[in-house]
């Protein structure tokens, strides 16, 4: 069945610092720094990027830093709704909320928690059902769930009973309104809320539906973009972009592929001290980003908000539908105009870009030993690898 992914969503997170956002420096040139406040040797406006990065993603690690209690709904949608995402069909699930919620703490939950290395692990809790009428929406099921839900819940995960339709996208997430750094942030005063339609639940799946695209959604509630370019589903890499590519490799996984570093790196998941920013030439180690420590991604400076992510991946665990381990290059824009934001506004969290450039769609062609890519002002090689880790040379480019 056809399964439409998201839309980028609507909401910016703010760019203020929280206590629990408080960070080392990355990695420069293979020595580490100690101080967010001073910028590594030779790479300052590569600094300002990450730190650009770091600073708006901090108000949201409040969420994606330990346990995450997110508030399960079911949404009753009635026969003859005029929201044109809706199948114009009869057919409704019957859907129980205590066993979609778990459901979701088996499957869901053992996906984050083992992706993060327990960092970030979310809580399915069961509130309840609501129901819309044939004239309201989508966003209606949302925003009537938020405001039944618990004051000590941090996010929504609705679900209609109804499937959308084949032109339609399969749900959407949203970070939802910032709270102050001292304040509680329930879901029912922020927003924030995860939703998707009922195809993912139809019987058709099995004892195990999928859960992949609730696992995209979940991410943009943690202020992920997409990350494919063009529609935003083309590179298979990313959970948050094609979720359902290891599905075609594999009928029977339900989870999406992994996240990429610069994801991981936003929500805190991937420590600082596996961060090395290049100032210049050099060789330097990788391991893969979904590794539990080493040096997990190289950053490549371009200028103030702008920069490259170089980063390993294996085709194992949540990836193993890769054809071949390798390199990626992803480039991180936060311009304003990334997103058309103001002159001087930063485009924050769901709104920045970021794209793989060191290949093609769907990106499954990896850089391996002895691959050359340039662009953006550098020339990576991948001049050796082999016991799941490798060396890259770098060296600045006209």
């Amino acid at each position: 069945m056809m399964r439409r992914r998201s839309l980028a969503l609507v909401v910016a997170a703010s760019a203020s610092l929280m206590a629990c956002g408080a960070a080392t420096a990355p990695t420069t040139s293979g020595t580490p720094a100690t101080s967010t406040t001073s910028t590594p040797g030779g790479t300052a406006t590569g600094y300002r990027a990450l730190q650009t990065l770091l600073e708006g993603a901090s108000p949201l690690r409040r969420f994606s830093l330990g346990t995450d209690r997110l508030g399960v709904w079911i949404c009753h949608v009635p026969v003859g709704v005029t929201d044109p995402i809706y199948n114009p069909v009869d057919l409704r699930l019957d859907l129980e909320v205590r066993k979609v919620a778990a459901l979701l703490s088996e499957r869901v939950s053992a996906y984050f928690t083992a992706l993060t290395h327990g960092a970030y692990v979310p809580e399915f809790v069961p509130e309840g059902e609501v129901t819309i009428a044939a004239n309201e929406t989508n966003r209606t099921c949302v925003d009537r769930a938020a405001e039944r839900s618990a004051g000590d819940i941090d996010g929504l995960v609705v679900i209609a009973d109804a499937e959308h339709a084949e032109d339609q996208h399969g749900g959407w997430g949203r970070t939802g309104e910032p709270c102050e750094a001292a304040e509680a942030c329930p879901a029912r005063v922020s927003g924030r809320a995860a939703y998707v339609g009922a195809s993912d639940f139809h019987p058709d799946w099995g004892a195990i539906p999928a859960v992949d695209l609730l696992e995209h959604e979940i991410g943009h509630t943690l202020g992920f973009p997409h990350s494919g370019g063009g529609n935003g589903y083309t590179s298979v890499i990313d959970v948050m972009s094609n979720s359902a590519a290891p599905r075609d490799v594999d009928p029977n996984r339900r989870d999406g592929p992994g996240t990429i570093a610069v994801n991981r790196l936003a929500a805190g998941w991937l420590p600082l001290t596996s961060v090395t920013v290049a100032d210049g030439a050099g060789t330097f180690p990788l391991v893969p980003s979904d590794a539990a420590e080493g040096p997990r991604v190289l950053v490549l400076p371009i200028d103030d908000a702008r920069f490259l992510t170089v980063e390993a991946l294996a085709n194992t665990g949540f990836d193993a539908h890769l054809p071949r381990s390798g390199i990626v290059v992803h480039e991180i824009d936060q311009s304003p105009t990334a997103c058309r934001a103001g002159a001087d506004t930063p485009c924050l969290n769901e709104y920045r870009s970021q794209l793989p450039i060191s290949g093609t769609r769907p990106f499954t062609d990896l850089l391996g030993d002895g691959s050359t890519w340039s662009g953006r002002g550098w020339s990576i090689t991948v001049s050796s690898s082999g016991n799941g880790s490798w060396t890259v040379s770098v060296n600045r480019s006209a």
